[in-house]
């Protein structure tokens, strides 16, 4: 089941967000201010985050600053609420990593399209990911291989040639 961090200082939203996304299969854990939210992000490593803007303490922007800063939870995506509506605020928030907003008051049949199209791209990411992973151990082991094939040094009186394999990204670098 797809785990999902809500983020938000003010109970009634986050009451009313945690039961709409549970009614639609999510698996939502909560968080009251930025501070718990963080330390709930590092544990659980969830695939979305929903996170308020303006909280005490730690703001929505600080909390997806640093969730995009750590790699294991670079891709989570992460939606800021915000009541904040100027391009110059949603500028900022992108710039801080967010890659999508909400604004309050939120309509209920947006929310749901956003959550699942920010779960389509978590997923494509965790497949690129896994993707990307395979190919660099396939290119590890025909590495290896070849390196393997390679002819032994010829010693010719004074003379040695040897043979050294070079993956062709190293040669590129060159």
């Amino acid at each position: 089941m797809v785990q999902i961090l809500l983020i938000d200082d003010d109970s009634t939203i986050r009451l009313l967000l945690e039961r709409t996304l549970k009614r639609q299969g999510y698996d939502v854990v909560c968080a009251g201010n930025g501070e718990e939210g963080l330390v709930k992000a590092k544990e659980l490593h969830p695939a979305m985050i929903i996170c308020d803007w303006v909280m005490p303490g730690v703001s929505g922007l600080q909390v997806c600053r640093q969730v995009k800063s750590l790699p294991d939870l670079a891709t989570t995506f992460f939606i800021l609420l915000t009541s904040l509506g100027s391009v110059e605020d949603r500028v900022k928030g992108l710039d801080a990593g967010a890659d999508d907003f909400l604004c309050k008051p939120i309509e209920m049949n947006e929310f749901i399209a956003r959550i699942r199209a920010g779960l389509r791209l978590h997923q494509l990411s965790q497949d690129l990911t896994e993707q990307k992973q395979l190919l660099e151990a396939e290119l590890a082991e025909a590495a290896e291989y070849v390196s393997s094939i390679l002819p032994t040094p010829l010693k010719h009186n004074c003379l040695t040639i040897n043979s050294r394999f070079l993956p062709s990204s190293a040669a590129w670098r060159k």
